[in-house]
C-alpha cells in the first residue's frame, strides 16, 4: 500500500544539517543527562534505569541494571554526575531523577549488534566526572 500524503509544517530548523550516530567516533564526549527512565529486561526479571544523555545533540541511553551485580555501574554513573555513592549504599533509596541536568564525560564505543553483526550501535562504555577545575601553570618557576 502506498504512503499517505501528509501536510507536515517544517521550520528552517528542521532543514538544518545534524550529526548522526555514525558521525560519533569512539572516544570521550561531554554529555548532559536529560532524562532517566525505568527499564526492565525482557528475558529476565532484572530492572534498572535508562540514563538518557545528550551528546552533540544526539540522545544516547546508558542502561544500568540494579540486580545481578550491576551496583558497580550504578555507582559509576552517580559518581560521574557528582553524587558519590559509598560502597554498600542501599539502591532502594536512590532517586536518579535528581541527577537530571547534570553533566559528565562519557566514553562512546561503537559495537556490533548482537542481532546483526554487520550493523553497529553506539554504546556508552564508561561515565567519568567532568573536571572543571583549572590546573595551575607553573611553567614560569
Amino acid at each position: 500500500m502506498p504512503a499517505s500524503i501528509r501536510n507536515v509544517p517544517l521550520s528552517d530548523e528542521d532543514f538544518e544539517e545534524r550529526l548522526s550516530y555514525d558521525d560519533l567516533e569512539d572516544g570521550d564526549y561531554i554529555a548532559d543527562l536529560i532524562d532517566v527512565e525505568d527499564i526492565e529486561a525482557q528475558s529476565t526479571d532484572n530492572y534498572g534505569w535508562g540514563f538518557v544523555f545528550q551528546v552533540k545533540g544526539l540522545k544516547i541511553k546508558s542502561s544500568v541494571w540494579l540486580k545481578g551485580g550491576g551496583g558497580w555501574k550504578v555507582r559509576e554513573v552517580f559518581n560521574a554526575l557528582g553524587a558519590p555513592l559509598a560502597p554498600g549504599t542501599d539502591t532502594s533509596a536512590l532517586n536518579p531523577n535528581v541527577l537530571v541536568g547534570r553533566r559528565c564525560v562519557v566514553t562512546i564505543k561503537r559495537e556490533p549488534s548482537r542481532k546483526d553483526p554487520s550493523k553497529t550501535y553506539t554504546n556508552i562504555s564508561r561515565h567519568t566526572p567532568l573536571v572543571t577545575e583549572s590546573v595551575p601553570d607553573f611553567s614560569d618557576l
